[in-house]
C-alpha cells in the first residue's frame, strides 16, 4: 500500500492539491510481510539509507515501529496506524530508475 498525497487515490489528495503546487518527496508504504520480512527488505536496499531524519538530499528510509516510535507499546502504535510493515521514504536526488530498481530488488527478497 502506498500513501502519498500526490496520488489521486490517496485520502489526502484533494486537500493537498488545494494547498500545494507540488507534492513533495515523502512517501509512506506498507509492505505485505511481517517484521522479519521488513528487516530483510531494509537489509537488501542498495540506495536508500536507513535514518530517522528524513530531511537530506539523499534518499532515506525509516521504520517508525523500530525507530521513531519504538518507545510506544505495540497496541498504541497499532491504534496510531503504525504497523510493523509501515515504512517512510524520503526520495532524494538520485536517479528515479535507480531508486525503483533498489526498491524492486529489496521487495524481491521479502
Amino acid at each position: 500500500r502506498v500513501m502519498y498525497p500526490g496520488l489521486e487515490s490517496d485520502i489526502n489528495y484533494k486537500i493537498a492539491k488545494k494547498q500545494m503546487t507540488g507534492f513533495g518527496g515523502i512517501i509512506s508504504i506498507e509492505i505485505d510481510t511481517d517484521i522479519d520480512g521488513v528487516k530483510r527488505f531494509l537489509k537488501n536496499l542498495t540506495i536508500f539509507a536507513l535514518a530517522e531524519s528524513l530531511g537530506g538530499v539523499e534518499s532515506l528510509i525509516e521504520h517508525p515501529g523500530i525507530m521513531t516510535h519504538a518507545s510506544l507499546d505495540k497496541k498504541t502504535r497499532q491504534e496510531l496506524g503504525i504497523t510493523d510493515s509501515l515504512l517512510r521514504l524520503s526520495v532524494g536526488i538520485e536517479d528515479a530508475d535507480d531508486l525503483i530498481s533498489s526498491l524492486d530488488h529489496a521487495l524481491d527478497k521479502v
